[in-house]
């Protein structure tokens, strides 16, 4: 993980790393769900096709919104962000990846192939580990569970393609196209309310306290009600996040979390995300 292993001292990183044995493979099972064998079209897509996909849709998304310049915060989201992912039943098979976005915007999205993105205007609305922990975790799950991939599949979105062996040339450029629209248009109300759970799940079995996630809606609620600037975006390609908000509070009395249990780390995420009236550049 290049370096960011010197962010933290070897305590704090040994404890954020410390996972209960029972997590590993059984987040999914609290909900019922097992990973989608995704495709494109009407084949099986192989993992090293999608993660050649994912790695042309991710360069989509970098083209429109360029990654901010600072290493230390960079590096700070992957760390978080592995940590998380270690609670992926994908994580051997993946190499996630976590890069922030240098905009306003509040948003985030997650491309096949284990790329995850965050806006700085999503950090700046954060107040803890935890709530960035849950919303890392959310764009986890999607990859988890081929959402962007299950999408194209169901509509039917790419032609010309009768095996993966043809998403080459024009026909690949079209697929990347594609899936690069599903995710700036958002996906479908199911599948973001399944990934609110999960990540609330996995940010849990990480062990960060489990309500990040509802405290970062919370605050995504009252600024979309008030219609302040930077959250058009996510209005627009998410649900409402007072109906995300609610669907959370009802996960987090059905999984039975403890919300004395688990730190938010409130002042290490306040050292590495500066707040808005200073943002990285």
């Amino acid at each position: 993980m290049r370096r960011i292993h010197t962010l933290l001292s070897a305590t704090l990183l040994a404890a954020v790393l410390a996972v209960p044995a029972h997590a590993q493979g059984g987040v999914l099972n609290r909900l019922g769900r097992t990973v989608r064998g995704a495709a494109a079209g009407s084949f099986a897509m192989s993992l090293e096709k999608e993660r050649q996909i994912g790695r042309e849709v991710a360069g989509v998304v970098t083209g429109r919104w360029h990654p901010v310049t600072s290493a230390a915060l960079t590096d700070y989201v992957n760390l978080v962000g592995t940590v998380v992912a270690q609670q992926s039943p994908r994580v051997t098979e993946v190499p996630f990846r976590f890069a922030v976005l240098d905009t306003d915007e509040i948003n985030a999205f997650a491309a096949p192939g284990g790329y995850i993105f965050v806006t700085r205007g999503a950090l700046e609305l954060m107040e803890s580990e935890a709530e960035l922990a849950g919303v890392l975790g959310h764009e986890i799950a999607h990859v988890d569970q081929k959402h962007v991939l299950e999408q194209v599949r169901k509509g039917n979105m790419i032609t010309g393609a009768a095996s993966e062996n043809d998403l080459n040339g024009p026909v690949m450029d079209k697929a990347v196209e594609t899936l690069a629209g599903v995710i700036f248009k958002g996906l479908d109300r199911a599948s973001e309310l399944e990934s609110d759970s999960l990540g609330m799940l996995y940010a849990s079995a990480a062990g960060y306290r489990a309500d990040g996630m509802v405290r970062f809606l919370e605050r995504m609620s009252q600024g979309e009600q008030q219609q302040r600037r930077g959250f058009a975006a996510i209005r627009a390609t998410h649900p409402p996040a007072s109906l995300r908000l609610e669907a959370a509070q009802v996960d987090v009395a059905a999984f039975g979390f403890d919300l004395t249990v688990g730190p938010t780390l409130e002042a290490r995420f306040r050292q590495h995300v500066p707040r808005a009236s200073a943002p990285p550049r």
